[in-house]
């Protein structure tokens, strides 16, 4: 249960510095639906940084302190993808602010309401040769649903008007109503700021100007589902943001008025294309209604004479039957998994959607199905499928992407609210809600679901065989497809999954349901960043969902993804330590590279030394050291019961602990290579 925050005051600022009062009416606009902002240090964001302090002692806001303005965007990245609210990052002007860019790029495809709050050179500065000065307006351009830039204005002999400051507020409000709206993603806030940059002294105060804005030649490339202008319309002199406003000074807009709006299927706001988006909630509804055995309203006589199962029947027999499968990606919505299940037919799942972690018709061992030689009864089977539901965003394997374009299936993309990710003009149409998606897939035919079950269970049998057989090859020791499958199937909390190998070897070879956890809640959730799927951020991300959720969180990456976020270990003394587990499967290099194309380019002659050095990237690094360097703990786990121990009692651990696990990978050639003769077996 949330604790209820305290309101922020009215500041009787009238004669602080204008900086300081243009960012705490900022901040009023941003608490009103923002929890958590991380901050990270600066000069020109110093206005920011000591009303945020005011905010947070007056229980407003949660800030976080980070050293490192990359890794303070991802730790921002985590907590909005952990509360599914807003989550703030700000830093000072030049390259800081540059440096939000990969979590930015990621959060815009993942639809994570990610508020980049940069600090500007005032205008006049611009162009001068100034220090830290550049153009920062537009520079997230075709990354953000919305952005405005705010120029504080010069100290003049009058204080501004309340209507000027509750403009401030107001469009502040606005920009996070549409990052969290019918296509949620990040937004820009970017804030001119002249001196002086810190409070004025008890006495001392100056009498602050009117509040001056600016408009900007910024044109957005891209336009979002709900018109900006509306929602804007809609807003101003609202309640929710303090109370009447005047329209007040103009503001510059970077994606809010001009152009029309294109939903993410291309059609303009207010199309017929926005017309069923709109709808969706209310067909939504009535499908479920039906899918529960209640009868339509066409008839009341019929109504009334049909029972609840007959009218369930008859909804079936008119659905008519298909040999459908449903690829669940990343962020997959819930009601397609439940679909799947009262229809019939196979769940093939990637970790980070939540159907992976169900009983309710998931395929264990799928991708080995799927490529399966041609011929076998696992062939067979995947050969048969007719029609395919794509849920969320499936970024793992190419087996899966294989049957998707296959040519003789026919391939939808379910999309209740739009996905940013998704272009209209690709080979599979998009249906926005559950009555069109069940039309679609059509009821299973008998044995369908029990077909892929069969075949899974043996898939996931020739798995486990192919492990043990590996580690008795190897003599005992661990391979990455082992770990990952250990720790994915052993820890009690929030799992974070790092991107490249890890995420894969989960994806092949983990199986909830054999374990102590049953299904897995909400309490034991997978994360995984998809939207770009870069190595970078991970570990900071993890960080911030563990801030977020006030649990312990693991996160399960590769000795690169380590390394390349190591900033996220550094916290500073006076921040609260994120309660954060990082297992590190270390097998010196990147092992993905040798499951592609490069592999078998480094197996030709005279290629090994060129592909190890360009792709492998070999690296000696002293873990233990480094974490001892940072101040963390430290276990090194040689085998499947150190691992455990180091995984035991985490939920009690306060701060962060690194747990090194090291593997070899150049027996992953090996395995896979047995896995796949094996797999005529299926």
């Amino acid at each position: 249960m949330t604790t209820p925050r305290r309101p922020f005051r009215e500041f009787d600022d009238a004669y602080d510095v204008e900086s300081l009062r243009l960012a705490r009416r900022v901040i009023r606009g941003l608490t009103m639906t923002m929890r958590h902002i991380v901050l990270a240090p600066g000069s020109r964001s110093a206005p920011m940084a000591y009303a945020l302090r005011e905010a947070e002692e007056l229980g407003a806001i949660t800030v976080h302190v980070r050293i490192d303005e990359r890794s303070a965007a991802f730790t921002a990245l985590g907590i909005a993808m952990a509360t599914k609210s807003p989550a703030g990052v700000v830093t000072t002007s030049g390259t800081a602010a540059g440096n939000l860019l990969p979590a930015m790029m990621e959060a815009d495809l993942s639809g994570i309401p990610l508020v980049a709050i940069t600090a500007d050179r005032p205008e006049e500065m611009h162009g001068t040769g100034a220090n830290q000065t550049t153009w920062q307006q537009g520079m997230f351009a075709g990354r953000v649903r919305d952005e405005i830039h705010l120029e504080q204005g010069e100290a003049r002999l009058e204080p501004e008007s309340r209507d000027d400051m509750l403009a401030a507020e107001t469009q502040v409000g606005l920009l996070l109503r549409v990052a969290t709206g019918p296509a949620p993603g990040p937004v820009h806030l970017n804030i001119g700021f002249r001196d002086p940059l810190v409070p004025a002294a008890p006495g001392e105060g100056q009498r602050a100007g009117a509040q001056r804005w600016a408009r900007t030649p910024f044109v957005p490339r891209r336009r979002v589902t709900d018109s900006a202008e509306q929602l804007r319309a809609e807003i101003i002199g609202s309640e929710i943001l303090g109370g009447p406003a005047a329209q007040g000074p103009s503001v510059a807009q970077g994606s809010s008025a001009g152009t029309p709006a294109e939903s993410p299927a291309g059609s303009p706001t207010g199309s017929p294309a926005d017309s069923e988006a709109s709808s969706e909630s209310g067909a939504a509804t009535e499908s479920s209604a039906k899918m529960a055995g209640e009868s339509s309203a066409e008839s009341p006589a019929e109504s009334a004479a049909e029972s609840p199962a007959e009218a369930a029947a008859r909804f079936e027999a008119e659905l008519g039957t298909a040999r459908t499968v449903f690829v669940m990606g990343a962020d997959a919505p819930a009601e397609a998994r439940e679909l799947a299940r009262r229809l019939g037919h196979p769940l093939l799942a990637e970790p980070s959607s939540d159907a992976r972690w169900s009983d309710l018709g998931t395929i264990q061992g799928y991708r080995l199905i799927l490529q399966a030689p041609e011929g076998s009864p696992a062939s067979v089977l995947a050969g048969s499928v007719e029609r395919v539901v794509v849920a969320g965003r499936p970024t793992l394997t190419r087996p899966v992407q294989q049957l998707i374009h296959r040519q003789d299936v026919e391939a939808v993309q379910y999309a209740p609210g739009g996905e940013a990710w998704f272009d209209h003009r690709l080979d599979r149409r998009q249906i926005h809600d559950v009555l069109a998606l069940a039309q679609f897939a059509a009821m299973a035919p008998p044995g369908w679901q029990d077909s892929w079950t069969e075949r899974g269970l043996a898939a996931q049998r020739l798995i486990d065989a192919a492990l043990t057989e590996q580690e008795a090859l190897a003599q005992g020791e661990l391979s990455s497809v082992r770990v990952a499958q250990y720790v994915a199937e052993t820890v009690k909390t929030p799992l974070l999954l790092g991107s490249s190998s890890v995420i894969r070897d989960v994806d092949l070879a983990a199986v909830l349901n054999r374990t102590v956890l049953g299904t897995r809640d909400d309490a034991r959730r997978v994360y995984a960043m998809r939207g770009l799927a870069g190595i970078d951020g991970n570990l900071s991300a993890a960080s911030g969902v563990a801030l977020a959720r006030s649990t312990r969180v693991t996160a399960l990456v590769g000795d690169l993804t380590f390394l390349h976020d190591i900033n996220a270990l550094l916290i500073p003394s006076t921040e609260r330590e994120p309660d954060l587990d990082i297992v590190v499967v270390n097998d010196s290099g990147g092992a993905i590279f040798d499951q592609l194309e490069h592999g078998a380019v480094g197996r030709r002659e005279g290629q090994a030394e060129a592909v190890e050095r360009f792709f492998g990237t070999p690296q000696t690094v002293d873990i233990e050291a480094l974490a001892d360097a940072y101040g963390h703990d430290y276990h090194f786990a040689e085998d499947l019961d150190s691992l455990g121990e180091g995984l035991s009692g985490l939920e009690d651990r306060v701060g962060i602990r690194i747990i090194e696990v090291r593997t070899d990978r150049s027996v992953l050639r090996d395995f896979h290579a047995r896995l796949r003769a094996a797999a005529a077996e299926l």
